[in-house]
This record gives C-alpha cells, sequence and structure tokens, in this order.
C-alpha cells in the first residue's frame, strides 16, 4: 500500500511538471532582451537568472540565454569559446523540448535556437551541421504557422529564411536542396514587414520593432534595388535613437550609410558607438571605422584597423584589414610600408568570405595596385564622388593607365560614378564596355557591372534586359568576390522573375 501511494504521488508529482514549462515574455524577460541585444551581457545574465528564480517554470529565459550564447559566437568568432558554448547547447534544448506544446512558443523557441546555432555555425565552417539544423528550424516554422497562423514572431524568421532561399546562386542549388526551403524575396520581405507593422502599433509586440528594422534594412541594401526604401527604414531606426545605446544598432546603420554613399555620417556613428566594461566588445565597428576612414583617405585610417587586428581573436576579416593598412599606407605614398603590410595577408587570418579572399589573392599577386585608380576607388565607396573622379582625370590615361587591368578598372569606375550621379546613359555605356573589355577576365569588374546593368534596367521597368544581365553576372567566371555578386545577382533574378 505504502509503495503504491508513493508510486502514485511521483507519477502525479512528475506528469506535472514534465511538459509544463511555460512561455511567459513579460517585462523581465523584455527587459533582459533589450539588453541582451544591446551587447549588454552581464546585465541580461543577471535579469535572466532573477527570472529563472522567479518563475522556474518560465522557458522565456532559456531562449533569451541562447541570444546570448549565439551572439558570443557570432560576433567574437573565438573556435575554442564557440566549443565551450557548444557543449552547453545540449542541456538548453533539452529545456526547451521539455516546453507545453501547446503553445505557439513551444516550436519557436526550438526553431530560433536551431537558426542561431546554425548561423554560428557558419563562422566556423561547419556547413553541414547548419544546413541541418537549418532544415529542422524550418520544419518546426512551418508546422507553427499551419497552427498557429496569427503568431507573429514566428514571420521573422520565416521571412529571413524565404528571403535568403531565394539569393541562393544557381551553382549552389545542392544547399538548397539539403535546406528544403522554397521561397522568394518578396514573400521574405512581407512577411517580416507584417510583423513590423505589428510592432509599429501594438505593444505586445514593440520588442521586436528594432529587430525586423534591422532586418529589413540590409535585405533592401544587399538583396534589393530600392535606395529610397531602405533610407525610410533607416529613418524609422534613427527616430528611435537606438545606435546611441545598442552597438548592433551603430553596426546596421553605419553599414547603410556606408553602402549609400554617406560616409561622414557612418564615421560620426562608429566613433560615438556606445562601448566600454558593459558591453561585450564588438572589434569589427573599429575595423567598420578604420574602413570608412580609409574612404575618406584620413591619416589615422590605418589606427582603427590595427586596434582590429590586434584585439579580435576571431577568423574573419583579418586578411582583409592587413589589405586596408598596407592601402593606407599606399596612398599616402609609403610603397615599402604597402609592401610590409600586404605580406602579413599571407600571414594572418582565413580565407573564409570575399573580402578576405580577394586580399589573399592581391597578396600573392605582388603588384603594387595603381595609385590613382586605388584613390578613386575608396574614394568613391565613400561618397565622395566628385573628387574620385578627379584621380581618373587629373592626367591623361595614357599616363597612368599601364596595362590592360587598369584600363578595364578605369572604365569600370567611370560607370560606377556615373551610376551614383543618376546618369543611367553613361552609366550604362562605360558598364558594357566593361563587359566588353572583362568578360572572361578572372577580375570583378564586368561581373559587378552586369549585376550594376541588371539594376538600372530593373528600376526602369526593363525587365527582360534586367533578367539578362542578372544572369550574365551569374555566369561569368571572376574569381574576386564571386559569392557575394552571384547572390546579389541570383536575388535580382528572383525579384524579376516574381514580380
Amino acid at each position: 500500500m505504502i509503495k503504491f501511494v508513493i508510486g502514485f504521488i511521483c507519477v502525479v508529482f512528475t506528469s506535472g511538471i514534465s511538459g509544463q514549462y511555460v512561455y511567459d515574455f513579460n517585462q523581465n524577460c523584455r527587459t533582459a532582451y533589450a539588453e541582451i541585444i544591446s551587447l549588454k551581457f552581464d546585465a541580461g545574465q543577471k535579469l535572466i537568472d532573477k527570472e529563472k528564480n522567479m518563475h522556474p517554470e518560465n522557458n522565456i529565459p532559456y531562449l533569451l540565454q541562447n541570444y546570448i550564447y549565439f551572439l558570443t559566437a557570432f560576433i567574437g568568432e573565438n573556435e575554442d569559446e564557440f566549443d565551450i558554448l557548444d557543449g552547453k547547447k545540449d542541456n538548453l534544448l533539452d529545456r526547451l523540448e521539455d516546453g507545453d506544446e501547446s503553445s505557439p512558443y513551444y516550436r519557436y523557441c526550438l526553431a530560433q535556437a536551431n537558426l542561431q546555432w546554425a548561423v554560428a555555425r557558419t563562422k566556423f565552417k561547419e556547413y553541414f551541421t547548419a544546413t541541418f539544423e537549418i532544415n529542422r528550424a524550418y520544419r518546426m516554422l512551418e508546422k507553427n504557422q499551419e497552427e498557429f497562423p496569427d503568431f507573429l514572431p514566428n514571420l521573422v524568421n520565416l521571412g529571413l529564411l524565404h528571403t535568403m532561399i531565394g539569393t541562393i546562386p544557381d551553382n549552389y542549388g545542392w544547399a538548397k536542396r539539403m535546406v528544403g526551403i522554397e521561397g522568394t524575396v518578396e514573400q521574405g520581405v512581407n512577411e517580416i514587414l507584417k510583423v513590423l507593422h505589428a510592432a509599429l502599433n501594438n505593444e505586445e509586440y514593440s520588442h521586436y520593432k528594432a529587430e525586423c528594422l534591422f532586418y529589413l534594412s540590409f535585405i533592401q541594401m544587399n538583396l534589393m534595388s530600392d535606395k529610397d526604401k531602405t533610407m525610410e527604414y533607416l529613418a524609422l531606426i534613427e527616430k528611435d535613437g537606438i545606435s546611441n545605446s545598442n552597438p548592433l544598432a551603430a553596426y546596421g546603420i553605419a553599414r547603410i550609410y556606408m553602402a549609400n554613399g554617406m560616409n561622414d555620417k557612418a564615421i560620426d556613428i562608429l566613433l560615438n558607438r556606445p562601448q566600454g566594461p558593459n558591453y561585450y566588445p564588438f572589434y569589427y565597428l573599429d575595423y567598420l571605422a578604420g574602413l570608412a576612414k580609409l574612404h575618406r583617405l584620413d591619416d589615422d585610417a590605418y589606427k582603427y584597423l590595427f586596434k582590429y587586428v590586434i584585439n579580435f581573436n576571431g577568423v574573419n576579416y583579418i586578411k582583409d584589414a592587413y589589405q586596408k593598412i598596407a592601402w593606407h599606407y599606399f596612398v599616402h605614398g609609403e610603397s615599402e610600408k604597402y609592401k610590409e603590410y600586404i605580406a602579413k595577408v599571407k600571414e594572418y587570418g582565413n580565407d573564409i568570405v570575399d573580402a578576405d579572399k580577394q586580399a589573399e589573392r592581391e597578396a600573392e599577386n605582388g603588384i603594387l595596385p595603381n595609385f590613382h585608380l586605388l584613390r578613386a576607388r575608396l574614394l568613391f565607396d565613400g561618397g565622395y564622388y566628385e573628387q574620385a573622379m578627379k584621380e581618373l582625370t587629373v592626367n591623361t590615361r595614357e599616363n597612368f593607365l599601364t596595362n590592360d587591368r587598369d584600363t578595364l578598372e578605369y572604365t569600370y569606375r567611370l560607370g560606377r560614378i556615373y551610376d551614383a550621379w543618376e546618369r543611367p546613359d553613361d552609366a550604362v555605356r562605360y558598364y558594357k564596355r566593361t563587359i566588353e573589355l572583362g568578360s572572361e577576365s578572372e577580375y570583378y569588374y564586368a561581373a559587378n557591372a552586369a549585376l550594376k546593368l541588371g539594376n538600372i534596367y530593373e528600376n526602369q521597368q526593363k525587365f527582360d534586359l534586367a533578367l539578362r544581365y542578372y544572369n550574365e553576372a551569374q555566369s561569368m567566371e571572376n574569381k574576386e568576390y564571386r559569392n557575394s555578386i552571384n547572390q546579389k545577382a541570383k536575388a535580382g533574378v528572383n525579384r524579376v522573375e516574381n514580380r
């Protein structure tokens, strides 16, 4: 009898606990979330611990804990730290899997955790596991959408996945098949817009506003061709003033400014960003500050790039940073310093991202850049178009174009400047000439010229021509910036075909 009673009590007790963890995104959790996405991990962790003590049945703190793990791994890029955090992941997922399956947060939290780990893994070339986790996250989100169609947070991640799957180049079709996702850029944007609308008009979803605006701005900047829409989203972000307290927001705003020729504003944001002992170090912002100052040809640009390579223990943009230090010295007339630092490109860093690959190619090439073309490139990238044009016209072509590559780049640079000046007829002429000169070249100029022609024709609603040049951009054999150009071209094809 006693055994029966004890057994009965155990069954009742355990059945009352197992699978009954709830999901309460209460004010304490919202405050913790705000601290975490502001990279104030210590403050966020204290609030997580407080919530665990006050409401031990609440699963939301475990989702927020994963945010800290993810952002630490993704921003820090430290492989040893990543391995430690990866070892903690299973216990966290086990807790989330024991949640209340009748809640829309159940699959959402599991999907979010899987998706975050997948993104973090790409930093360390763990592509197979990342693909598996993306597939698992997508299946959970799709199932969640079927069962809880009015649960808006679900649409943020679905929107991101649908957007990104629509940009996978044709030569990576195997990855698309493995992930098992179908979607378009437009579909993904509309899903995120739906959440943004709710966040702007409903206090319940207000904490998703910054995240939605951040994603939409980057999608517009990298995968769409509507500059006005990008700036519209940016204005909404700036209205909140979150760049003053959130390094991630400062990063996003600065990148958008830099991509749209507003370099001085980017520098102001980066130099006045929040930092210090209360924030997880985001050394990539030092790299961006150095890059933006290099675009302006500032005398102290190298200091910020040095700060990045000295302090950052991650894997990406190390080679690129040393290349940019070398460029800094070269455009200021110090060729020997250029040689010293371009040699370091071969010694340090990895070649995962396109920028590092291109830096490695230049280091192995061993040929000094063209002084005027490099200055023109940097000034153009900063939005200083008049100064860039002066670099191209200060001398006759014969005085500074010494080989076929110089002629190809010169033609391309003129096209870019006329494009930025919104003189499409002149831009088209130089872009087409660039393709004639460089369609079989290993350099990126012709491929990017084709991409830019696609953008021009799409904006002019000449969709057949746009499609032609987007496809041509993907078909070229350039070895420089190949992945990024192909991704943008594929996004263009996706937009045109699904308009």
